[in-house]
């Protein structure tokens, strides 16, 4: 009986001072390795802005759409390539498209006005790798500029 007594009158007690040394611990840690944001105003990104001369108009954007098996459409033409994932001829008409810019710019049209950019618009459904594709047929035939449309 005595030996219950005891049991029962004895208290727990939780030390407290290890979880604290370890609460200060993880503290210093994040305090030292967290990078602090650099300002904006010191970061060497040129931001678009308003352009100078509004009155140039671009010349019009060669559409390349994707469709659902794949196939791939130039200005709304279908290209003959089949399953040959080079695409000569989209290659073939993004060059000539580039050398007829090119002769623009060189014959005094600005960059502005006569520069080859491409617009892909791929079917949720195609495969990625029809995509791959294009961008790699873009990027042989020296088109540089190409943006992505969502349908």
């Amino acid at each position: 009986m005595e030996t219950l007594k005891k049991i029962l009158t004895d208290e727990d007690t939780v030390d407290l001072t290890p979880m604290i040394d370890v609460t200060f611990l993880l503290l210093i840690y994040f305090m030292v390795t967290t990078m602090l944001k650099q300002p904006e105003a010191e970061l060497s990104i040129q931001l678009p802005g308003k352009p100078q001369n509004s009155d140039i108009t671009p010349m019009d954007m060669v559409k390349v759409r994707i469709g659902d098996e794949g196939e791939v459409y130039l200005n709304g033409s279908e290209i003959e390539d089949g399953i040959d994932l080079l695409m000569p001829d989209l290659v073939g008409n993004l060059k000539q498209q580039k050398n007829i810019r090119d002769q623009l710019i060189a014959g005094g049209t600005p960059k502005e006005v006569a520069e080859l950019k491409v617009q892909i618009e791929s079917s949720g459904i195609a495969e990625h790798q029809a995509s791959i594709s294009v961008l790699n047929a873009c990027s042989e035939a020296g088109v540089q500029k190409v943006t992505f449309a969502f349908q």
